[in-house]
């Protein structure tokens, strides 16, 4: 549990650097795997054939994969502790604001609790003074937002030091892991969800709507900013923000449900599609977009087979007539949907810019059998962007929730060589 002075003097700051430490930890691990399997075991197996020479490589590879598995294990590391700086800052910028409200409303702060001058004196009797009944009736309600606060972030504080030490347990006893696909797919996920709940954690979901504005009010701009771009969907569906931040998260031109396409792309990461294409990443995109309200755009006389169209029809429930006649050619393929987006009104943006309910393309820079050079192959949905500015994508083939597009980027070059990045914003023009 955490104690009210120690919430109020904790050094955030410590944290913070903590977690930088961790990734340039994290950076130099991966920067050696990379040398050992350049410098060492690929010059061994072009120029050392024999059973010695093999069984050289073999522990070169060995020693490659620890140290790559170790390094996604401290990027997991970083993630936990940039989430507890992140929270015990939310945490401790509110309890300051309990404190100066309590000093605006002329309440003291004993034992951790805000106490006023009716406290365990209530006013009663025919004789008290209607000044002094008002006085002790806008008391009760000071002291309710004090006190509310206080408990608020306590809370947060101690659920990001709980998810904190319990994840960071975890991870450290998986330091001997040399399974490069465990570390990325399991462990350095598990680390990434664990971030993101303990950021939704710092928001007072199902409190009380006057609770709720005095929270927001008493955070920074930057912190405001910080949990818009990290968790939109739970922020929307609080009752006591102002209106305007509900039609920001949501979008500002009305054309798509920010919100909303987020919403479902964490909601259905796992769940099958009514119709599933082999290489499904584009069809849950579209899914998503449209679960934004995206409109779909048919031609006239050709529907959804048209050129330059977006959009499906309820088709005949067979799957190989479906796919082809019901959907149109951008609705499931990574490179029609790019295009489609940026010729209908749609920008690309620098990663600095990311926002959830922006869209994440994969193109192969580098010659590789798997993927045309030059081809968008990928689509993915940006579903968060952590306060210290990691994006987390989630999309289907393969199916990830709120993962690292540093990660999953890495994965992928180092499968198919060099990758580019591109981020689009949808901004539908016909309609």
């Amino acid at each position: 549990m955490v104690a009210y002075h120690d919430l109020y003097d904790c050094r955030v700051d410590q944290w913070q650097k903590a977690a930088d430490d961790w990734v340039d930890l994290a950076r130099r691990s991966s920067s050696a795997c990379e040398d050992i399997r350049a410098q060492g075991k690929k010059p061994l197996d072009d120029h050392w054939a024999d059973a010695t020479g093999k069984q050289a490589g073999k522990r070169m590879e060995d020693l490659a994969d620890r140290l790559e598995s170790g390094g996604d294990i401290m990027k997991g590391v970083a993630m936990v502790l940039d989430a507890l700086a992140h929270s015990m800052g939310f945490a401790q910028r509110t309890l300051y604001h309990a404190a100066e409200l309590a000093g605006e409303y002329g309440l003291n702060i004993q034992d951790g609790r805000a106490v006023g001058a009716y406290t365990g004196a209530a006013p009663v009797g025919p004789n008290v003074p209607q000044s002094v009944r008002d006085a002790y009736t806008k008391e009760l309600g000071d002291l309710a937002t004090v006190n509310g606060l206080i408990a608020e972030a306590l809370r947060e504080a101690a659920q990001a030091d709980e998810k904190a030490s319990v994840e960071l347990d975890k991870l450290a006893k998986a330091v001997d892991v040399a399974d490069t696909s465990r570390a990325h797919n399991e462990i350095l996920v598990e680390a990434s969800h664990v971030e993101c709940e303990m950021l939704r954690a710092d928001i007072p979901a199902g409190k009380d709507p006057h609770l709720q504005r005095a929270w927001w009010d008493g955070l920074t701009p930057q912190q405001q900013k910080d949990l818009m771009r990290a968790d939109p969907v739970t922020l929307a569906d609080l009752k006591g923000l102002p209106p305007e931040v509900g039609r920001e998260l949501r979008g500002p031109d009305g054309k798509i449900d920010r919100v909303e396409m987020v919403r479902y792309a964490l909601d259905h990461w796992d769940k099958k599609d009514d119709l599933k294409f082999e290489n499904n990443c584009a069809n849950f995109t579209s899914s998503a977009l449209e679960a934004g309200g995206m409109q779909k755009k048919f031609d006239f006389w050709l529907g959804p087979r048209g050129e330059n169209t977006w959009g499906r029809e309820s088709g005949l429930g067979w799957d190989f007539v479906d796919q082809r006649a019901y959907h149109s050619r951008s609705w499931a393929q990574a490179k029609g949907l790019h295009g489609f987006l940026l010729r209908n009104g749609g920008e690309e943006v620098a990663r600095s810019e990311a926002l959830p309910g922006d869209v994440i393309f994969y193109e192969q820079v580098a010659a590789d059998p798997a993927e045309p050079q030059g081809e968008i192959y990928h689509a993915a949905v940006v579903t968060s962007v952590t306060p210290d500015g990691d994006i987390k994508l989630t999309q289907h083939t393969s199916s990830f929730q709120n993962v690292s597009l540093d990660s999953r980027e890495h994965v992928a070059a180092r499968n198919h060589g060099e990758q580019r990045i591109h981020i689009v914003r949808p901004h539908p023009n016909w309609y």
